[in-house]
């Protein structure tokens, strides 16, 4: 049974509490962290538009910075493994490294990094197509096939580059899901060998009851934790000490997805979860449903957005950010219910400066920062 009191700093007479006790910093969390993250790969590698962002989030009151980095569609860094983001123009390739200097910056006000990575997110059917998933697509974007190995290590060598390369405080991995269903021979082959079953029949009925092929949600599964577990394994060889976040639907019951985040931060594969819950009403009974499954608590963090869209957006109605009101409101409670998770916003295009107004003097005003920083450490005694 483990007791927990505080060091203070003020001199206090007291009694011997307990002989040689152990300072444990405990799991990794998200505590104490404010993240945003920044999709517009083509605006944040602009310097000009870098500074004036980085700024905003740090007036804001935000202490990590989530920018994208790979998008399915190329690097936003000189790598060895694959090229350049193609929406990128050569005034931004051929004369600095934008990541580089992202991290600079953020780092000279204060804010931690933490690359964001879609992995299985393919933005077109053009794109690499010796990794592509053919037959599946999510609008006008497409998908890598998890289930290729050589995909899987190349996913590995594009994230492990930047943890290695650059002075990166954590990683974000998104779309660690399968996206739909494999029909290649390969795939076929693998799935007749590993359930002696076919998989062109299996994904018929798949289609219509997924609980009734679990041989099939395993096979997603598995896939999946793969290339978690491959990115993880290097990346905490490389750096033990980078936070591994992993957004995803942690209750999700589209089994064809693989994703099994739960497990992945249970096994210790992750850090935390970042758990997307986009509406208007956060669903903290859901949260709490997951809680409940985890090993630490603590290590799930509500992704929120501060942009209206989707389901919640009258017909025809372009996105739109929500007000400052709502999200200082939304940050204040969440915080008080899970004191210890800190928060992820999505995301940097719709944070209006009345948002900001109401961060900066609400939920991260300065007195409650400065107070998070100067805390005495926490000490478990065993």
């Amino acid at each position: 049974m483990r007791a927990i009191f505080f060091v203070c700093c003020i001199a206090l007479q007291i009694s011997v509490i307990a002989p040689a006790a152990e300072v444990d910093a405990g799991p990794a969390t998200f505590a104490n962290k404010r993240a945003i993250l920044d999709g517009d790969i083509g605006l944040w590698t602009s310097k000009e538009e870098l500074d004036l962002r980085l700024q905003r989030i740090k007036d804001a009151g935000f202490n990590v910075y989530m920018p994208a980095v790979w998008y399915g569609r190329g690097t936003t860094w000189p790598s060895r493994f694959a090229p350049w983001d193609f929406t990128l123009t050569q005034k931004v390739t051929q004369t600095f490294d934008p990541l580089r200097y992202a991290i600079m910056k953020a780092h000279q006000l204060g804010l931690e990094v933490h690359p964001w990575f879609t992995l299985v997110f393919r933005w077109n059917q053009t794109f690499m197509p010796e990794y592509g998933l053919e037959g599946v697509t999510e609008g006008p974007h497409a998908a890598f096939n998890v289930h290729n190995p050589l995909f899987r290590d190349f996913m590995t060598k594009v994230v492990l580059e930047v943890v290695t390369n650059y002075d990166v405080d954590g990683i974000n991995l998104d779309f660690g899901r399968a996206m739909g269903l494999c029909q290649s021979s390969a795939c076929q082959q693998e799935y007749r060998v590993l359930y002696h079953s076919d998989l062109t029949v299996d994904s018929l009925t798949f289609k219509l009851s997924p609980k009734r092929v679990p041989a099939l949600i395993e096979y997603q599964e598995n896939a999946v934790t793969a290339l978690i577990q491959s990115i993880s394994d290097s990346v905490r060889k490389s750096k033990p000490a980078i936070l591994i976040s992993a957004d995803g639907h942690p209750d999700m019951t589209h089994y064809e997805q693989g994703q099994n985040s739960l497990d992945w931060v249970n096994r210790g594969l992750v850090d935390v979860i970042l758990m997307m819950d986009y509406h208007p009403t956060i669903n903290t009974t859901a949260a709490d449903a997951v809680r409940s499954k985890m090993t630490n608590p603590n290590a799930l963090t509500l992704l929120i957005s501060n942009m209206a869209h989707g389901a919640d957006l009258p017909a025809n109605q372009k996105p739109f950010g929500r007000s400052g009101q709502w999200l200082s409101d939304t940050i204040v409670n969440l915080s008080a219910r899970w004191p210890e998770a800190g928060i992820a916003v999505y995301f940097y295009k719709y944070l209006s400066n009345e948002q900001i107004a109401w961060l900066k003097t609400g939920p991260f005003r300065t007195e409650l920062t400065r107070a998070t920083h100067i805390d005495p450490p926490v000490l478990r005694v065993k």
